[in-house]
């Protein structure tokens, strides 16, 4: 074939090849344009939750994957963080505009003049309670006086809930054999016999162990107090001036939570698929159980409320342990229901 016929085929294969990418670019052009334009008229809201993308965190994933959020006209996203006082200070900063907050968070920032409003209840049930292996008999708060018992330390959603269960017993942090600070370390510490009892998160936590090393009893703090757990909180400012916008964040959350209560494997299957991609399937099993643990802590006849009375015993306990040195002023101003949806 002569060289001048093979170079114009060269050519004219270069330039259809050419052509194909620059329509591939278009297309693509295109296509976000449409999506910035679909996205144009919503608000872009970053919502902040602590710890690392969870199965427990399943309503908010569903929430967003059937469109709740965008039918209230806004486009989320997620922020993950250990650090939850960093996401207390850029909400009261108006850095932020929401974020999945403990109660007694938010009454301590409250203290400290930070402007935050708890919006929304989601956990109606407080996650934490005290592992201990079955042989040892510990069933009650009573049961740990003279024990080693573990707390990821002396502050945070644990420690209050420590201290709410030895109120509960007339017991103080004197009446221990030692309380041991041991970070996010419970299975290990209990498997290994470092401590006799530990404070944990009842949701997964007693499931690792059982797993890993032994039977367990866990005490509930809900079954001898009742006090504030996680819910969606904004700052004064938000709610002044952009009302709407939180009673949409409200909506969104609720709508997401009910549709867990009610189909929690469709909830796991949306979770897994699109938010906790990197979840290894052999841990299927055991995070679907999390999930449905989770589920019995945020079961309500009013989802989203809170209780008021919850508010002043964990005032109280925030006092008692000595991490706030006197009631707030106006203790209501914490939370703000008014957001709430009426119900049916």
């Amino acid at each position: 074939m002569p060289a001048q016929t093979l170079s114009f085929r060269r050519r004219a294969l270069l330039l259809a090849a050419l052509a194909v990418a620059l329509a591939l670019l278009l297309i693509a052009a295109y296509a976000l344009t449409r999506e910035d334009e679909a996205q144009g008229d919503q608000t872009k809201v970053t919502l902040f939750m602590s710890y690392v993308p969870s199965v427990q965190f399943a309503p908010v994933y569903v929430a967003a994957q059937r469109g709740y959020f965008a039918d209230e006209g806004i486009a989320i996203s997620f922020e993950n963080s250990f650090n939850e006082a960093d996401g207390v200070e850029r909400l009261a900063n108006n850095d932020l505009q929401f974020g999945i907050i403990s109660g007694e968070q938010v009454v301590l920032a409250r203290a400290q003049g930070r402007p935050v409003v708890y919006v929304f209840e989601w956990f109606h049930r407080f996650p934490v309670g005290i592992v201990s292996p079955a042989r040892l008999n510990i069933t009650r708060p009573a049961d740990l006086a003279g024990r080693i018992v573990g707390v990821p330390g002396p502050q945070g959603a644990s420690y209050i809930g420590l201290r709410a269960l030895l109120n509960a017993a007339g017991l103080t942090e004197d009446d221990l054999s030692e309380l041991r600070s041991i970070g996010f370390a419970a299975p290990e510490n209990v498997c290994e016999g470092k401590v006799e009892a530990s404070v944990v998160y009842i949701v997964n936590e007693p499931l690792t162990i059982q797993q890993q090393c032994t039977e367990v009893n866990v005490i509930e703090v809900s079954d001898y107090a009742t006090l504030v757990a996680n819910g969606l909180v904004t700052n004064e400012q938000t709610v002044r001036d952009k009302p709407d916008l939180v009673r949409g964040m409200v909506r969104a959350v609720q709508r997401g939570i009910a549709d867990v209560i009610a189909d929690p494997d469709a909830a796991f299957d949306i979770a897994v698929t699109h938010y906790v991609k990197d979840l290894p399937k052999d841990q299927y099993e055991t995070q679907r159980q999390v999930l449905l643990n989770s589920v019995k802590l945020w079961h309500s006849d009013a989802l989203g409320q809170t209780n008021p009375q919850a508010w002043a015993v964990t005032q109280d306990i925030l006092i008692e342990a000595g991490l706030l040195s006197a009631p707030l002023d106006d203790l209501s101003a914490c939370y703000n229901m008014s957001f709430l949806p009426e119900q049916s």
